[in-house]
């Protein structure tokens, strides 16, 4: 009681400021106040969904003198019933869950607005579908996911506004949204929706308002959307579009606003057209591939024209003087194109705020009426300007041009100094690994270090006036990043466009490049930032090496570290070029806009620290013209040494082979003999194959025998030290459920791992060949599943960087004597070639176990091995292949089996037969609804599997594990013949 008593005390505080305001109704203190009431079922409805929603139970009824919050209609004359028929909640920081029961039985709803709050879980389905009267629904900035339910297709006469951005949607954009004839504004923007456009959206004949902006979208815009006559605003902007930008836009002569930014777009911009648009006030494109170049039209009809933005999109020829005439424009972005000549004169009339010309090829003087024309920024930089005017520098921005590089390089004289450089980007100088990071701390748009070995550049503009070049650092307490690092990650350098960094007078050579980074930005609940998403492309040496990069899903998280090297060769300029460019995916907002989630436009690059350090060894005064000489010499006549000596090298390699010695149960073993004792690989001895190669069995002395890996041939060529750091860090991991790696060896096309030998094979054998002698009783079957989620839970988290296993399937696990299992091919993603996200799934028996978002394009994280641990359990419970193949008919799925089963609550019904009534039914019961939570669509909704092995060794029960979520097979992935649909490939018989 004593703990409820302060929960008590500020639940009564919370409903007093509330009755207030006015979001509840409180006892009036006059009768005649008291004459409504509402019908007991709305009224405990009313309740339950205050209560699930976090607001807490109301004290009166809330019909009393029709307070705003809750909206009530009274029918008859006499006000005695009334109904609910609105529910403004926005703002009120609400963290709960959509009670779906209680919201479906207020059947007189017309509008719920429960935007800008903290309410988590996903969107009810099917019963929503009772409000038939709904003519609104705002859900915006909120923490939902899952996917948009399908009972919006029920509300065909009503619905007009539907708002659901600034959420964690997954999956598709359903088809049926078309069928919604009243809709006139549909909003799902800043969410993870993927896809296509549905073209059956072109039959909203009503739609004014389209907002699509900031998902993963992909494919071309549907020719039907041409139908969009009244639209007026239309946003797309930070997708994965392709194809052209459609000419038919043009014709939706009511456009105002039109976001086209940030996507795939290719070919020449149908720039004439959308030039003759007198409605349109925002224009944004950007980054539109092109092969050839293309001028503006000559002429335009565009005066209405506020904010423009044709940034990246290989725009050639001169600024047209007509720019000059548009008085409203404010706002002109035209960086990065190939534009040449000057700056019109008749721009001068303009009363822009901002002006940026970046990454152009004009020349000659900056007139002198910039500083006073713009209002707040011109960024002129990396063009070919003299030197412009000295007044409102502060806002002028010019450079670098291309000359300032030019002379930094040059100051070099052909005499390298350097052969390293360290970095620590947006903070002050610190050490790290024995090695100083120089500091990095200014807030400038262009600054040389002060020893003139490196410099950098930042143009572009973050789009908001709550946020300006003050953030180009920023620091934050990164306390869960590596502690080995967290003075380098504590401040970091923010850029909203293009970043780069120069390390000039570099040594001749090769260097690998190690950037630091850690997602400190966007990563809080209270201003919504953790809903943004930042992708940015990497440049080094003008090759991109990372495209779409996000740091939150490649370091799973925010305030997480990840580091990435590559190999950069510096030639006879003795110059680094690192380059970071946002390229207008993820998260866009539209400058100029007042947002309630402004901290969402601090998109654009984000960097911590830069490490460049040299692969070759260079001397305390560098290298004399005779060591450079002799260098080349060498480089000359290395071939040739290569040819005179390779029946050497082929000598060397098989003494390596007698030399490496593992030690086995106290004896020694060279790996000669190993391979020897797989008869040299020979078929024979073949235990197993998957993914990365094949197994053999080596037999050796004293009945010792070992298991043997051989890395597929098409695997990943790494180099030899960057597999064997691989195989050191398999080596490094030892648990019970893990098998053993005992040693590995790489080399030339040679690459094994060694491993303990498992005398009882696999799991899949254990359970599916009639031929197996291993018989798995409920005991054994229930230890097989806590030890295949004990594991898993050391892999995921219990080191120190999370490890995903991207494989787990029966074939995979073994058991040793005492049928303890035990994972195998853990740690072998890193050295398989990725660039095929389906490689691991076209086999046949293996894509059944791969969670949907393999072939969805989402970053896969630990939760795909929590889906994949989902369906063997299902197997080992049920004894039956999660996938039977039969020629010339359909598959049939073990998954698609449970959803019915689940949904029937007949769950139970799957237990495999062969056990009889021989099963603890309550353990049974429990891991079967596990395997259906771990098999959720979306990964956010699947348990950790600390909290899986929580329930199945008693300490938790199964409904206090992550979200709650009773939507049926809905929400299970792939379930009701919808497998092959969603890993979209066709069975292999």
């Amino acid at each position: 009681m004593a703990k409820l008593f302060p929960k008590l005390v500020s639940s009564l505080a919370v409903l007093l400021l509330l009755c207030q305001f006015g979001y509840v109704v409180c006892q009036s203190t006059n009768p005649s106040d008291r004459n409504t009431t509402l019908p007991a079922d709305e009224e405990t409805a009313l309740d339950d969904l205050m209560i699930t929603l976090g607001l807490g139970l109301l004290l009166s009824s809330p019909c009393d003198n029709n307070y705003r919050g809750i909206k009530c209609k009274c029918p008859n004359e006499n006000n005695a019933v009334c109904h609910v028929t609105g529910l403004d909640l926005s703002n009120l920081e609400l963290d709960g869950q959509i009670n779906a029961t209680a919201l479906a039985s207020l059947v007189h709803l017309e509008e719920i607005d429960l935007s800008h709050n903290q309410l988590y879980g996903s969107i009810p389905d099917v019963t929503m579908g009772n409000l038939s009267s709904l003519t609104s629904l705002d859900l915006s900035d909120n923490f939902l996911n899952g996917s948009i339910p399908s009972f919006l297709e029920s509300l065909t006469s009503s619905l007009g506004y539907l708002d659901l951005s600034g959420n964690f949607l997954i999956g598709s954009i359903p088809s049926s949204l078309g069928n919604l004839p009243s809709l006139y504004s549909l909003d799902l923007g800043f969410n993870e929706l993927s896809g296509q456009l549905p073209p059956e959206l072109g039959r909203l004949g009503h739609l004014s308002y389209l907002g699509l902006s900031s998902n993963n979208l992909g494919g071309k815009v549907p020719e039907n959307y041409a139908k969009f006559t009244r639209l007026q605003w239309f946003s797309v902007a930070g997708n994965r579009l392709t194809g052209q930008v459609p000419r038919f836009i043009a014709n939706w002569t009511a456009l105002s606003y039109l976001f086209l930014s940030g996507n795939d777009f290719e070919g020449e911009l149908p720039l004439e057209p959308l030039f003759n648009m007198s409605n349109l006030r925002y224009l944004f494109v950007s980054d539109v591939r092109s092969s050839a170049g293309f001028p503006f039209p000559k002429n335009a009809n565009m005066t209405g024209i506020r904010y423009l933005m044709i940034r990246n999109c290989s725009i050639s020829g001169e600024i047209p003087p007509y720019i000059g005439d548009w008085s409203r424009l404010t706002y002109l972005d035209l960086s990065f194109n190939s534009l040449t000549g000057g700056i019109p004169d008749s721009m001068k009339k303009l009363n822009l705020s901002k002006m940026f010309l970046t990454g152009n090829m004009l020349n000659g003087t900056v007139p002198s009426w910039v500083p006073d024309t713009i209002e707040d920024k011109a960024d002129l930089s990396y063009n070919n300007f003299d030197d412009g005017p000295k007044k409102g520098e502060g806002k002028l921005n010019i450079q670098p041009n291309r000359n300032s590089i030019r002379d930094l390089k040059n100051k070099c004289r052909g005499k390298p100094k350097y052969d390293s450089l360290y970095i620590n980007c947006g903070g002050g100088e610190t050490v790290l690994d024995g090695k100083v990071f120089e500091a990095d701390s200014t807030a400038s748009n262009y600054y040389p270090a002060p020893r003139e070995n490196w410099a950098y550049s930042c143009s572009g503009d973050f789009g908001s006036e709550t946020y300006d070049s003050s953030d180009y650092i920023k620091n934050v307490d990164c306390a869960v990043c590596d502690s080995a690092g967290t003075l380098l990650y504590n401040s970091t350098r923010l850029c909203p466009l293009s970043l780069t960094y120069y390390g000039f007078c570099l040594f001749k050579g090769n260097y690998t490049v190690k950037l630091y980074f850690a997602e400190t930005v966007y990563q809080s609940d209270e201003d919504y930032s953790n809903l943004g998403r930042r992708v940015f492309d990497v440049y080094i040496q003008g090759k991109r090496e990372l495209k779409d990069f996000n740091i939150k899903e490649m370091a799973y998280g925010t305030n997480k570290t990840w580091t990435a090297s590559f190999t950069a060769y510096v030639g006879d300029d003795h110059l680094l070029n690192i380059h970071f460019f946002w390229a207008g995916k993820g998260s866009f907002q539209v400058p100029g806009f007042s947002y309630t989630t402004a901290a969402l436009s601090l998109n654009g690059p984000l960097v911590a620290g830069i490490s460049v350090t040299a692969k070759f060894k260079v001397g305390g005064k560098g290298l004399s013209p005779s060591k450079i000489a002799g260098i080349t010499a060498g480089s000359v006549f290395a071939p040739l040494l290569l040819v005179a000596f390779m029946w050497k090298m082929g000598w060397l390699w098989k003494s390596e082979l007698d030399e490496i010695t593992i030690e086995v149960q106290g004896k020694s073993f060279t790996l000669k003999q190993i391979i020897d004792a797989t008869r040299k690989f020979s078929p024979k001895m073949e235990i197993g194959r998957g993914r990365f190669g094949i197994v053999y069995k080596a037999e050796l002395p004293n009945e010792i025998k070992l298991a043997v890996k051989k890395i597929s041939p098409h695997s990943k060529q790494q180099g030899k030290d960057e597999l064997q750091r691989e195989i050191f860090n398999m080596k490094s991991l030892h648990h019970e459920n893990l098998v053993q790696l005992l040693d590995g060896y790489s080399i030339k096309d040679l690459h094994l791992l060694v491993y303990d030998y498992m005398h009882k094979g696999s799991l899949h054998h254990a359970l599916f060949e009639p031929n197996s002698t291993t018989k798995l009783d409920w005991k054994a079957r229930f230890g097989v599943c806590l030890g295949i989620a004990r594991g898993l839970k050391y892999l995921h988290e219990e080191k120190r960087f999370k490890i995903v296993h991207g494989n787990i399937k029966p074939s995979n696990i073994l058991l040793d004597n005492s049928l303890t299992a035990k994972l195998s091919d853990f740690g072998l993603a890193t050295l398989c070639d990725e660039e095929d996200p389906f490689m691991a799934i076209k086999a046949k028996g293996s894509r059944v176990y791969m969670a949907p978002e393999y072939s969805m394009g989402k970053a896969i994280t630990v939760k795909a091995d929590v889906y994949s641990f989902g369906i063997v359990l299902l197997e080992i419970v049920s004894g039956k292949v999660s996938a039977d193949y039969t020629p010339n008919q359909e598959a049939e799925f073990l998954l698609d089996k449970a959803g019915v089963l689940y949904d029937k609550g007949r769950i139970l019904d799957l237990v495999d037969k062969k056990l009889a009534s021989s099963y603890d039914r309550k353990q049974a019961l429990t891991v079967l609804l596990l395997a259906m939570k771990c098999v959720k669509l979306s990964p956010t909704l699947r348990p950790k599997i600390s909290e899986v092995v929580s329930v199945l060794e008693g300490e938790k029960r199964i409904d206090e594990i992550s979200e709650s979520d009773d939507t049926s097979s809905a929400n299970i992935g792939g379930l009701c013949g919808a497998c092959s649909r969603v890993l979209e490939i066709e069975p292999i018989s």
